[in-house]
């Protein structure tokens, strides 16, 4: 049961704080002003309660004053940005602290943060604001090991009494911490380079690798569950994804804000999407040509189009896709011609609103369906690109051309085995589903 919302003292004040209920507990988030969050500012919100291991703990005195001095950092950088007055040089708002060194990673013009694509910053952001809320007190200079063991250690403790050690969440969160003080030590903060040498010296355990895959089967039941809910696009988005054996992002594409380099046709408010398939990739002989996303080594590369992989597929080797578009032009796979479909935009359109599925949305949708034929939760959509691979080992595919055929390799060496590569994706195709050109 959710305890009462957190009551602020009233002799402070936390500018742009925001209370958000969740099943068992209350989330603060820093939410910058709307008008100069329209003008582009790069900061969508920043999570400062509660603690990562005690989400159900109640903010006391003290912990009510941090809030305060966060949410001033914060407000007061906002301000900055909106009114156009540069920001002061960041390096001067070290204090030898690890909150300091964190709001420097997340602000600082040289920072590596800025390179990273939208959903990676995120990503990124959520984490760093991790670091800087459990441990942002810490002075650098006087970390030992003993400091670093109790960060991993506060991060592996469960959430709940009789709950599992979050060993994952554990180790990811190290990676960031590695990441902060790699970046401090560039910029020769004080204390940072021993810190990080310290880190360069410690292993994390991590979990095992992931085994679950979803199966040709299960992938079937999945399409023919998404039909029955007349969602046709998660069936065709599981087709593309069990049969191509890509990431779900190529599958569906991202949204990303359009102040983002790269141009887009598809537009939402202050959004655009990118990097999924498109129908203008499939040739009149069904052959698909599309840049990879995970090749697009950050922000800029997306408006490059030199930048990144591109991997073909001829689609009349897949008759689970086939039979997703020939259901699209309504007819029988053996009829369909590739003047029957679309010949622009996005292939994966979610049914409520006509435009590409937001990913929460479509992973939400996803595992409804899921679970509805069976598949446990432990299994996910991305699975699919992994079943994909196993099922190409098994049915006797060179492991290096299973390699291959999944796109594993570096964008600078694409030119040198390209067109060996696309004979390797079209003969797993053969040993998988039987087909001939």
């Amino acid at each position: 049961m959710r305890p009462s919302r957190p009551v602020k003292p009233a002799h402070l004040e936390t500018r742009g704080l925001v209370w958000r209920p969740r099943k068992k507990h209350w989330a603060a988030y820093w939410i910058p002003r709307q008008d100069i969050a329209a003008r582009g500012y790069p900061i969508e919100s920043r999570l400062l309660w509660p603690p990562s291991n005690r989400p159900t703990a109640i903010p006391t005195e003290a912990d009510w004053r941090d809030l305060a001095r966060a949410c001033d950092v914060l407000q007061n950088e906002m301000l900055a940005w909106g009114s156009g007055v540069p920001v002061v040089n960041p390096l001067a708002g070290f204090d030898g602290t690890i909150a300091s060194l964190v709001r420097i990673y997340l602000h600082h013009e040289q920072s590596p943060y800025h390179g990273l694509r939208h959903n990676t910053q995120i990503t990124y952001g959520r984490r760093m604001d991790y670091i800087s809320r459990d441990f942002g007190h810490k002075r650098i200079a006087d970390m030992t090991v003993a400091d670093f063991r109790e960060m991993h250690s506060f991060w592996l403790a469960p959430t709940d009494v009789n709950g599992k050690r979050r060993v994952s969440h554990a180790h990811e969160q190290m990676v960031y911490v590695r990441q902060a003080f790699r970046f401090g030590k560039a910029l020769k903060l004080p204390g940072c380079r021993d810190a990080k040498d310290i880190l360069d010296e410690m292993d994390f355990p991590n979990v095992r690798q992931r085994t679950t895959i979803i199966s040709n089967e299960q992938a079937v039941l999945i399409r023919a569950e998404a039909h029955r809910r007349q969602l046709p696009s998660i069936a065709i988005a599981q087709a593309l994804q069990t049969s191509l054996a890509v990431r779900q992002k190529d599958a569906i594409g991202e949204w990303v804000p359009v102040s983002d380099p790269g141009m887009s046709d598809v537009h939402d408010g202050m959004w655009k999407w990118v990097v999924g398939f498109r129908w203008e990739e499939i040739g009149k002989d069904f052959r698909l040509k599309h840049r990879l996303s995970k090749s697009l080594r950050g922000r800029e590369a997306v408006a490059d189009k030199d930048e990144g992989k591109t991997k073909e597929w001829l689609l009349s080797l897949y008759p689970m896709l086939m039979d997703e578009l020939a259901s699209m032009a309504g007819v029988g796979p053996s009829d369909l011609r590739r003047e029957m479909l679309p010949a622009s935009g996005p292939v994966v359109i979610a049914e409520h609103n006509g435009l590409p599925w937001v990913d929460k949305a479509f992973q939400a949708n996803w595992r409804r369906i899921a679970r509805a034929v069976g598949i446990p939760d432990e299994v996910q959509s991305r699975d699919s690109r992994a079943g994909a691979a196993t099922d190409a080992e098994l049915k006797g595919a060179d492991v290096e051309k299973v390699r291959k055929g999944l796109g594993h390799s570096r964008p600078d060496t694409t030119r040198i085995y390209l067109r060996d590569e696309s004979e390797a994706t079209a003969e797993i195709a053969r040993l998988r589903f039987g087909k001939k050109e």
